[in-house]
């Protein structure tokens, strides 16, 4: 079993889940008005792509890092329990 633990710009998020999926979620929820601003933006200009990087695999070793736009950094961080 394990959990994971999301830690962005150097500050832990209140909870630890037991999926790598409610991790993304949590990130995805926090960052609900930027994800959705861009996917607007990118609407209204095609051609383009965006910044946020948010909807990528677990890493299979160390942590996977997501980012999203404005230099916010995020790592999952994955612990056997």
């Amino acid at each position: 079993m394990f959990i994971y633990i999301v830690i962005e710009n150097n500050e832990l998020y209140p909870d630890a889940y037991l999926r790598y999926e409610d991790a993304v979620a949590a990130v995805k929820e926090k960052h609900k008005e930027e994800i959705e601003e861009e996917l607007q933006w990118l609407e209204e200009n095609p051609g383009y792509h965006g910044c946020n990087d948010i909807d990528v695999p677990e890493a299979k070793d160390g942590p996977t890092c997501l980012y999203i736009e404005k230099g916010i950094h995020i790592y999952i961080h994955k612990y056997k329990i």
